[in-house]
């Protein structure tokens, strides 16, 4: 890499430690400073009187200088109070007298900030620089006493030593001091230069140390390892795998590469493609490893052969090794191990179980104990065998021996997220497949279900623990192991219903249903709302990286970025873990809470979907002693009722989802739960899977003439434990956009107008590249966002309409109504947010299958594996940026990703209507939901949301707007308000295509 891209990224590259609160206002200057050192030198003179004085009275002499001094500080300016904290510090350690506590942990808040924001006029004095030392010696003390693993070094480096020109200014007064100066301040400055050498050991700021060395001449293969070493730990892998590269390609040029910094450079490059999930890359480089005698052994090569799935070179490494090696080798059980899973991948089941069985007596030949692995291995294999028989004995030897092996481990401390997951989870793990195995064998009567509730009991706690860890390894295997426990559990309900089993369905479905948002959703809050400056500061920095991420800029390396957004995200995790665990823990809420929130004519539906491929619901009211699990249907019983994927126009497909086949699927779905809606006028559901994307108020049923959001009044929730959590919605103020001028800055004016809320295609774009499934074909996409007139007729009468309920209202049309314009809204959030406007969710479409002469914005977007990049809405001038892939005039682009939207904080806004096609459609995902915007809303603290679930009419959607803010200011009830806009609307247009679009989600 070159210098000058390696500098472009560092200059975007700006580490935790840095984070400046940029909404503080700079007020520290040396020149006040300057002002203030006579007053500090008698503070000085005066505390130090006063100690001699008591020392000479009594021993108590500390707790009576504290009680004498601490008082009389209240209300002195932070420059006295600087002075008696550094006098009071040096002879008393906290905790040492209660009474000097509090004024040290207040003084350290107030010296770090000083510290991090002074500005020098670079005319200070010898006097004003050794006092700005004193505050840095004081503020180290003092952090390390409060905190001993704290790194006050790394800051102070960072943010004071690299941030103001203190040791140059120092530099340059020594080198004019006079001798007698020099005599005076020596001590100074050697002590100064001795700090900072081990400050700058410390420091994290990368882009100040690599452009050092690089001026120096000094950015050598010591101190390229010496900052990869670094960068491990602040989790900037891309970064760090970028230096490794560079050195790796210089060292082939010179054509060295015997050398141990080449072997040095290759095992950290294999090392971090791993950190990174980059098997592949690991692979070569592993290869190229053992090609020169450099890989120690072929451990880690097979363990990798087994993630990419090449099985036979794993086996073949594996036979080797065990081969050529015995028991006695420490490596040979572990690559027994790897040979065991191995096999049991490739589905040779009769080998699989041989290795087991040869590990189980190594192990006891040896004299070790023997782990729970081999047998849980056997498990399985003798399940999918059908011997349900050994299965049942080997699942429950592996739980077993969980146990014990559970005891051989020494307490872990509760942050110690790698122990909770790979050790005290598999307790719980083994348990619920060897009840896996009881209900396929149909022996459930052999559950003990009060093992089961106390397994489930810390699997809860682990699973709440796990999932603030922002690493997405960690999080994968969890949702693997949850998914996996929610099959079994969901199964279990089905075959022995009673009330234990559907208690325990209902309260993990109430956990597991969005678990990692509502994880993140909890950081962030606390982070946001805390008090506590640093996390408030690197919350906001790690906004601004997301931010920035997501801001098309062609200069800026997007994976460096997104390495830095995943350190920080890891870095207020682990800070805010204790504190937000807390909370969630408190906020926890089962089904009994539920239940007690139901009123006498409500049910709440929890929608399910589990192995294999089933629905199910689970049904609670506030009479029952129990929830209720009712199996429902097979998921491909659903889908052969849906519209084929055959370019059909969406009017079509909605009339053959909710007019033609409404009473079949009403029938699979809606009809098992009427035994229990007897009486029952209000119904709180939450949708799993493919029913994410059904309007459930527009299907009908055979058992009744009118459709089922007629029939009773339905609340659609993320999941029912929202029903315990009331909220009270009085808005003061609505911001309103809509009439946007999509071709403000387009390349071709398009002045047609359009009927439908959705993006329309021009004739050089093939029609597939609207479809929700990706192709192995080479695709055109383009297309254009024409003007739609409804939307500022739509938005007029919503002003007028909330106007004359005395609200305030902010209304954006035409060239107004754009992102900036959005962006400024974010700052200053209000209670109600519409948008009436084109919305889009594309396919997936990987850049190869994206033909040439593609709009460019459009193939940036389609060719995003994130789901939450491709849910746009639509603002003022997005052709521009749609067509050409560039900012105009380098504004925003126009359009507003679910990303964008997710970094906000619109908590104020209790109400976001995205008035606008496709606005709820997204990928789904069976444990997190939908990713799309409404998850983006979600994320952004929004509480409710109305979203449409197709493209809608421009026409009828203008009018049932209108209509709905008609009634909730009649009704100041959003459930209510979309209910009777619909029915209204339905009155006019029979078709659910023009009125069952929009759905309203708590």
């Amino acid at each position: 890499m070159q210098t000058k891209q390696l500098l472009l990224i560092l200059s975007f590259f700006v580490t935790i430690s840095c984070a400046q609160d940029k909404k503080a206002v700079m007020s520290f200057k040396t020149s006040q400073l300057r002002s203030a050192l006579p007053e500090m030198q008698k503070e000085y003179e005066s505390l130090e009187a006063t100690r001699s004085a008591l020392a000479k009275e009594n021993d108590d002499w500390k707790a009576n200088w504290v009680e004498k001094v601490v008082p009389t500080l209240d209300k002195e300016d932070y420059y006295i109070r600087s002075a008696a904290a550094q006098q009071l510090s040096s002879f008393i350690r906290l905790k040492e007298q209660p009474q000097l506590d509090p004024f040290l942990i207040d003084y350290l808040s107030e010296v770090e900030e000083y510290l991090f924001k002074v500005q020098m006029d670079e005319k200070e004095s010898f006097e004003e620089m050794e006092e700005l030392f004193k505050m840095v010696q004081s503020y180290r003390w003092i952090q390390t006493q409060k905190y001993a693993l704290a790194n006050p070094l790394q800051k102070v480096a960072d943010n004071f030593f690299y941030r103001i020109p203190y040791l140059d200014h120092l530099e340059e007064l020594y080198k004019n001091a006079t001798p007698e100066e020099k005599e005076e301040y020596e001590d100074l400055y050697d002590d100064v230069q001795r700090f900072w050498k081990n400050a700058k050991s410390q420091s994290l700021n990368f882009d100040r140390i690599i452009q050092e060395h690089l001026a120096a001449g000094t950015m050598d293969y010591n101190t390229t390892l010496m900052l990869v070493g670094k960068m491990y730990s602040t989790n900037q892998y891309y970064l760090a795998t970028k230096l490794v590269k560079d050195a790796i390609e210089k060292i082939e040029k010179e054509g060295d590469t015997t050398s141990h910094y080449y072997s040095s450079f290759l095992l950290n490059l294999s090392s971090l493609y791993m950190l990174q999930g980059d098997y592949e890359n690991m692979l070569t480089v592993q290869l190229k490893q053992k090609e020169l005698g450099y890989l120690q052994s072929d451990a880690m090569l097979i363990s990798n052969y087994q993630m990419l799935g090449r099985y036979k070179e794993a086996l073949d490494l594996a036979n080797n090794f065990l081969d050529n090696n015995d028991a006695t080798n420490p490596l040979y059980p572990g690559i027994k191990n790897m040979k065991m899973t191995v096999l049991f991948e490739m589905k040779d089941y009769e080998k699989t179980k041989k290795e087991c069985f040869d590990m189980i007596e190594v192990a006891e030949k040896l004299g070790g104990t023997v782990g729970s692995g081999p047998y849980f291995t056997l498990a399985n294999v003798y399940k999918y065998q059908g011997d349900l028989k050994n299965a049942q004995k080997y699942a429950l030897i592996a739980y077993n021996t969980s146990i014990e092996e559970y005891k051989r481990f020494p307490e872990v401390d509760a942050n110690d997220v790698a122990s909770l997951l790979y050790v005290r989870m598999f307790r719980f793990y083994y348990y619920i497949n060897y009840v896996g195995i009881l209900v396929e064998a149909k022996q459930t009567d052999k559950v003990d279900l009060a093992k089961l509730m106390e397994e489930y009991e810390t699997f809860e706690y682990l699973i709440k623990n796990v999932m603030l860890n922002p690493s997405k390894m960690d999080k994968k295997q969890m949702v693997k192991i949850s998914e996996e426990s929610g099959d079994i559990l969901y199964s279990l309900a089905e075959k022995l219903p009673n009330q234990a089993t559907q208690q325990l369905a209902y309260d993990y479905t109430l956990l597991s249903k969005e678990i990692g948002l509502s994880s993140v959703i909890a950081i962030r809050k606390y982070a946001a709302d805390s008090k506590n400056k640093d996390l408030k500061n690197l919350f906001e920095h790690w906004m601004d990286v997301r931010k920035e991420i997501l801001f098309h800029d062609p200069r800026v390396d997007i994976d460096s970025l997104k390495d830095i957004a995943f350190g920080l995200h890891r870095e207020l995790a682990t800070k805010t873990r204790k504190e937000v665990f807390a909370v969630i823990d408190e906020d926890d809420v089962n089904w009994e809470m539920v239940k007690k929130a139901l009123k006498p004519n409500e049910v709440a539906v929890e929608f399910v979907y589990y192995a294999p491929e089933k629905y199910a619901a689970l049904v609670l009211k506030s009479d029952m002693k129990s929830p209720v699990f009712i199996p429902l249907c097979d998921e491909q019983q659903l889908k052969e009722l849906l519209p084929p994927d055959n370019g059909q126009q969406e009017q079509w497909q909605v009339n053959y989802i909710y007019n033609t086949n409404s009473l079949k699927i009403a029938n699979l779905i809606v009809d098992p739960l009427r035994p229990y809606l007897d009486n029952v006028k209000t119904v709180h559901y939450s949708p799993a899977g493919i029913l994410h994307g059904l309007s459930m108020d527009a299907l009908q049923s055979k058992n009744s003439e009118k459709r089922w959001g007629q029939e009773y009044k339905l609340k659609r929730v993320s999941k029912t434990s929202l029903i315990a959590s009331k909220s009270q919605l009085s808005p003061r103020k609505a911001t309103i956009f809509g009439g946007m001028n999509y071709d403000e800055n387009a390349l071709e004016q398009i002045t047609s107008e359009s009927g439908e809320r959705g993006l329309k295609l021009k004739a050089k774009t093939s029609g597939s590249s609207t479809s929700t499934n990706t192709t192995s074909e080479v695709q055109t996409v383009g297309g254009t966002f024409t003007y739609l007139p409804g939307t500022l007729k739509e938005v007029k009468l919503i002003n007028e309409e909330l106007e004359a309920s005395k609200l305030q209202v902010d209304l954006f049309t035409g060239n107004d109504a754009s992102e900036v314009q959005f962006k400024d809204f974010c700052k200053a959030p209000s209670d109600i947010l519409h948008i009436a406007t084109h919305a889009y969710f594309s396919p997936y479409i990987p850049k190869d299958k994206i033909a040439a002469g593609s709009y460019k914005g459009a193939a940036m977007i389609y060719s995003d594996p994130d789901p939450m990049n491709r849910a746009g809405i639509v603002f003022s001038g997005a052709n521009y940026f749609w067509e050409t892939g560039e900012r105009y005039d380098d504004k925003n682009d126009g359009i507003l990703m679910a990303n964008e939207l997710s970094n906000y904080d619109l908590r104020a806004t209790k109400l976001a209507i995205i008035s606008a096609c496709q606005s709820g459609i997204g990928q789904s995902t069976r444990s997190e939901g939908v990713y799309g915007f409404q998850r983006a809303m979600k994320l952004a603290g929004i509480e409710h949301q109305i979203i449409s679930l197709w493209t809608v009419d421009d026409a009828a959607t203008q009018k049932f707007m209108t209509l709905f803010y008609k009634y909730y200011v009649e009704l100041s009830d959003i459930g209510e308000a979309v209910s009777k806009a619909q029915a209204t609307i339905k009155e006019e247009y029979e078709n659910p295509y023009y009125w069952a679009a929009f759905v309203h989600v708590q």
